[in-house]
This record gives structure tokens, C-alpha cells and sequence, in this order.
């Protein structure tokens, strides 16, 4: 409760203007930055949260530290679809610890489905001919940290139980991962449940008026 409360006037904002989420894939959405106890900030930001969808996202590190992006883990553990016969439980304590820490001040954090991870993908997936550019298929002003690889979700595929899906940010490609669980990627935190069907988009300057800092 005290973790809602922190940041009530933000969230509210968030509900009002929000457009119908977790569209398969955004464009240079806006985004409202936490620091450690979910306060709105304009430097030292912890997670982010997508005007668009609600959800918040864990910002990655690169500090050697749990949050560190260069922190990888097979598939499995907390949260993921149950299917197929192959489960590891690595990721569980990058979750165990967001949780116990309340990371921006939630305490509900959780390996994103394959929807909501889709959600970070700037435009469309490249064209075959262009996915050799070095250039990030997601916001690299909000996520700086992220690595030109696929990145695991929750989410299975019931054709190839021994893979799982994710979004790979080099080339903005979502699908299932031509691979093992057992492989070593990484994974990107996301806590809420996102925005179903809203009234339409209120004007930005209503957020402007609160005082919080939102990224475009």
C-alpha cells in the first residue's frame, strides 16, 4: 500500500491518458522515470513506467549488481508457462530480491509475457537486408543498458516445448528462441498489469502540471 501511495498522482495521471495497451509493438512512447522508492525523477531513474501500457519496466545496470545487464539465466522458475518437461529456476533470484527490496517500491516484479515485452520494440522488426545495423530496436535514451540478443519471456510454445519466446532487441524480431532453456540470456523485469480499453489521449500538459518527468 505504502508503494501505491508513493506514486498515486503518477499512476493516476498514466490511467487518464493511456491508449489501449500492450499494442504489439510502440513507437517512441513516453515514459514517467522512478528512482528507488517509486518518486517521479529526472535523473538517477530506477525503473520506468510506459504512459502507454502502465506497466513498469526494471532499468538495467551496469554495476556488477543484480540489476547488472550483463546478468543472464536460463529459462524458468517463477512465473514461467508450464510447458514442456525442461524448467530451471535461475531467474528466480534477480525476482526474489527485486521483490524484497521493493524496487522502486513494488514488491510484485516478474519475468514479462511475450505481449508485454513486445511493447519495448521501437516500430516493426527489420527487414532481413537491415539487421546487421547497429542500432537498437528500443528506446536506448530510457534503456540504455540493453544488449543487442534476444531476451527471455514467461511465455512457451507449444509446437517446441524445449524453447521459449523472446524479443530479440538487435533486430526487434519476436519469436520463439531458436535454442535451448537451457541458454544463458537475459531477462528484463516488468511489475502491473498494463491498461485495458481507455476513453481516448488527455493532454500531456496535465502530467506537466504534476510535476513529472516524461521521456519521449
Amino acid at each position: 500500500m505504502h508503494a501505491y501511495i508513493t506514486i498515486k498522482s503518477a499512476l493516476t495521471t498514466i490511467l487518464l491518458i493511456a491508449p489501449a495497451a500492450l499494442a504489439l509493438h510502440c513507437t517512441a512512447a513516453p515514459y514517467v522515470l522512478l528512482d528507488a522508492k517509486g518518486n517521479s525523477t529526472a535523473t538517477n531513474a530506477y525503473c520506468a513506467t510506459a504512459v502507454n501500457s502502465g506497466l513498469t519496466w526494471e532499468l538495467k545496470t551496469d554495476d556488477d549488481g543484480v540489476h547488472d545487464k550483463d546478468n543472464t539465466y536460463r529459462w524458468g522458475g517463477i512465473g514461467a508457462e508450464q510447458t514442456g518437461t525442461i524448467f530451471f529456476d535461475d531467474w528466480n533470484r534477480l525476482i526474489n530480491a527485486t521483490n524484497s527490496e521493493k524496487y522502486c517500491g513494488f514488491d510484485d516484479w516478474r519475468v514479462s509475457t511475450i505481449d508485454e515485452l513486445k511493447t519495448l520494440v521501437n516500430g516493426s522488426e527489420l527487414p532481413q537486408q537491415d539487421q546487421q545495423k547497429q542500432q537498437l530496436q528500443i528506446d536506448t535514451t530510457i534503456f540504455s543498458h540493453t544488449l543487442a540478443t534476444p531476451y527471455w519471456s514467461v511465455s512457451t510454445y507449444q509446437n517446441y516445448p524445449e524453447h521459449a519466446q523472446t524479443v530479440d532487441f538487435a533486430t526487434g524480431a519476436s519469436n520463439y528462441y531458436n535454442g535451448f532453456r537451457g541458454d544463458r540470456l537475459p531477462v528484463r523485469l516488468v511489475r502491473g498489469t498494463g491498461i485495458k480499453k481507455q476513453e481516448g489521449i488527455k493532454k500531456q500538459e496535465e502530467i506537466k502540471k504534476q510535476g513529472i518527468e516524461i521521456k519521449k
